[in-house]
């Protein structure tokens, strides 16, 4: 019997020191015909010189050709989006550069997205530290009705999408002045564009993957004092909700769920009256009872 069909989707920039491991748990998963494709964007350590070496050497990895400077993760993800031809797969998955995969990860997920007539996974992930030190990080926690709105299904690095989705993706990527070409952050995208289309995602407790730390950690772990000073700089400098905004936006033009189009009216008001109505949208918003708790609170004294 012929082997599912993966395409799995990884951004990659001056990701040298840790390729090789990555590269090692996605091409050797079990029971899975895996196809890489890698986006460089302009590796300067050699990065993109490696990857062109083994793409000659191994026929299941695509290196993409340099374009354009695209400058973060996300715009490097959404070039992958737009231009891999992922007709031909069963599945696709995204991959960061530098974790490493449990060798089940992806016939595990395929295995819930058939059970549970899914278009997406995730899961949880266990981070782990150069001297050691790992950490479990749950992101596992039951969905919200609007919980899509305010926050991703976990690190995209966990993810597994239905073509379906991806042809969603697809589809609003390719219009360029579609809004979701400016959300920042791709796996927030995938999983907003799941949940508003009506389709089903699940979160798996499990672990899929060793989340590595390191000081070019886009997002990261999220833990520690710095880390939470960082997420308050962003609600109080207005990015994050302006983020919401952004694929309340998408969201409302797939779905035209009219309680979506209403926080969209109180986000693009933000004065005493909007932000009180905004406090009814917490028991729908992120997973997390502290972080809903946190939520409310900013908006409580206007720094949301």
């Amino acid at each position: 019997m012929a082997k599912i069909k993966v395409a799995v989707l990884m951004a990659s920039y001056n990701g040298l020191a840790w390729l090789p491991e990555q590269l090692d748990s996605i091409l050797n998963q079990q029971n899975i015909d895996v196809s890489l494709y890698v986006s460089d964007d302009f590796s300067q350590d050699g990065g993109y010189e490696y990857l062109q070496l083994l793409s000659e050497q191994d026929s299941r990895i695509h290196l993409l050709p340099l374009t354009n400077k695209f400058g973060s993760a996300g715009k490097n993800f959404y070039r992958l989006i737009q231009d891999v031809d992922v007709s031909d797969y069963d599945y696709i998955a995204y991959a960061d550069q530098d974790d490493i995969w449990d060798l089940d990860k992806l016939i595990r997920h395929v295995k819930l997205i058939q059970q549970h007539d899914l278009d997406g996974v995730s899961s949880n992930v266990l981070a782990f530290w150069p001297n050691g030190k790992q950490m479990l990080i749950n992101k596992s926690k039951p969905q919200r009705e609007l919980d899509y709105l305010f926050e991703s299904a976990g690190p995209g690095c966990t993810f597994l999408m239905t073509p379906f989705l991806v042809k969603q993706l697809k589809q609003l990527l390719a219009d360029s002045k579609s809004l979701a070409r400016d959300v920042v952050y791709h796996d927030w995208l995938a999983y907003a564009v799941c949940r508003a289309s009506g389709r089903k995602w699940l979160i798996d407790s499990v672990p899929s993957v060793k989340y590595r730390q390191h000081a070019h950690n886009v997002i990261g772990a999220n833990q520690g004092l710095n880390a939470k000073l960082a997420r308050i700089s962003k609600i109080n400098d207005g990015w994050y909700s302006q983020e919401v905004l952004k694929v309340a936006k998408v969201c409302y033009l797939i779905s035209g769920n009219q309680h979506i189009n209403d926080l969209i009216i109180h986000l693009n008001n933000l004065k005493f009256k909007s932000r009180m109505s905004l406090l009814a949208y917490i028991s729908e918003a992120r997973r997390d009872f502290f972080e809903r708790f946190f939520l409310a609170i900013t908006i409580l004294i206007g720094v949301f």
